[in-house]
Order: C-alpha cells, then structure tokens, then sequence
C-alpha cells in the first residue's frame, strides 16, 4: 500500500509540473565553469530537444535577464539576473554566520586574534571575535565600539567615504591623541585613510594602544561598498611589521575575498 501510495504521490506531481518551466532551468544548470558559453545547438542537445525548441527557451530566459548574449557571437552566457537570486539570498544570511568559519582559520594559521567589525557613524563596533593562540588580554568583546580614527579596522571602514564625506563626518569633532602614533587632525587622517585606499589594507601599530599592532582589511557586499572589516591584533612582540605584511597580510586578504564572494563581491 506504502508502495502504491508513494507512485500516486509522484505521479500527481508530475501532473502539475510545467514542462516549460523545467525545461528553462534546466538550461540554466547546464552552464557551468566548464561550459560557460552555449549556443542554441548546444543548448538543444543538452536538453535532448529540437533547435526550435531551444530557440524559445533561449530568446525568453533572455529576455527574462536570466540569459546574455555573448558580444559578436551567436552564443549565450548566464544574466545577471541569475547572480541576483543569489544576492538576494545571500543577503538573508547573517554576515556574521557567513565570516565565522573563515575567521576562525585565520586565528588557527595565525595564532592571533580575529575581528570583524563594521561602522556606526565615527565608531567601529566589533560583532565577532575568535581568539587566537598567542591571544592577549584585552576588552574587545562583541558589541566593544572604538573610535573609528584611531583603530585598523575604522579606517579600513571611513576608506568608503570620500574626502567630502569625512570633512562633513568629523565637522567640529575632536580627535583626541590616544597615542604618539594616533592621527589628531582631519587633515593626518584623510591622508592615512588615502594610504589605506592605496595599500588596500591599514596597518596600525600602537595607534590605539602601546605594545598592540593591528592589520585590516575591506569586505565588500555586491554593491562593491565596503560593510565590514576584517583585522587581526596581536602584541607587537609576536610579529614584527615585515612578519605581518609579509606571513600574514596574505592569508587576511584571502579570507576577507571569501568572505566578499559569499556576500555577492565581483570585482
């Protein structure tokens, strides 16, 4: 009875489907990094259907934005409207959720803590924190907010915005000297940040805080905008400047393009 139950189930779904509809998906699933570009005879032969058939479905995914056709050719590669329902979808995800594993790699091949942070107006909030082997004692907790001009992470962070927008962002606010190395001036910082904008990470060493040094680097959304930072802290004693541009800074940019591509980043 299970038996006979379960073929009438499958049955009465095969009764409802829409031919076309599977068809058309189907096109879509059959390009790949191996086969990303199909022509209409391609495409017929995949599905095991005739070329005039293929054409329809074709010229309708394209249509649809879900199909491009490639320039000065008679071939089709995938739309972005197919990259689009991933973003959608990614963007339902918690960024936090989607960095975590990457992190915690990054603190084990590092042995150094991890952050990820993102900017409240001149602040930078820490969300996630894996400590690492060689961690050091200090109060950066999910949710610790820093002054975003002093620390790796915030400049990283005000690197989005022009120079116009940082005059504006910090208009009548002070920029108190935390250390001999922290910018006190609009001026020091927006020619930090256009360090920053041009290394592509920020390196700060004791800017914060004496004996600590500090590397970030940008995550970006599908929009290209920087949303987060990646960084890792550690005491100035367990790598020297070189050590971390050189043995670290790599594997940092590595898992913060991770992190990007998860959260739709295309560069």
């Amino acid at each position: 009875m299970e038996n006979v139950l379960q073929i009438t189930e499958s049955e009465q779904a095969n009764r409802y489907m829409v031919p076309g509809l599977v068809r058309g998906l189907k096109i879509l699933q059959a390009f790949s990094s191996e086969k990303p570009f199909m022509g209409v005879s391609d495409i017929a032969k995949e599905l095991n259907v005739s070329r005039s058939t293929a054409f329809r479905l074709s010229l309708t995914l394209e249509s649809m934005g879900f199909l491009k056709r490639v320039e000065h050719s008679k071939k089709y590669c995938l739309g972005l409207k197919v990259l689009d329902l991933g973003f959608k979808l990614l963007a339902g995800m918690d960024i936090v959720d989607i960095a975590r594993p990457h992190m915690e790699e990054l603190s084990e091949s590092t042995k150094v803590c991890s952050h990820l942070a993102v900017r409240d107006g001149i602040s930078v909030i820490y969300i996630a924190r894996i400590l690492g082997k060689h961690h050091i004692v200090s109060s950066v907790g999910v949710g610790t907010r820093f002054p975003a001009y002093a620390t790796s992470s915030g400049r990283i962070l005000l690197s989005n915005l022009s120079v116009a927008e940082l005059a504006t962002l910090y208009e009548g606010i002070e920029l108190k000297r935390i250390t001999e190395n922290t910018p006190i001036t609009i001026g020091d910082l927006i020619n930090q940040i256009e360090q920053d904008k041009s290394n592509g990470y920020t390196l700060s060493w004791e800017s914060y805080e004496e004996n600590l040094a500090s590397l970030a680097v940008p995550i970006r959304d599908n929009t290209k905008k920087i949303i987060a930072s990646l960084n890792i802290s550690c005491s100035t004693t367990t790598y020297s400047k070189d050590e971390l541009l050189k043995r670290v800074l790599p594997q940092l940019l590595q898992k913060a393009t991770s992190i990007s591509t998860a959260l739709g980043y295309r560069n």
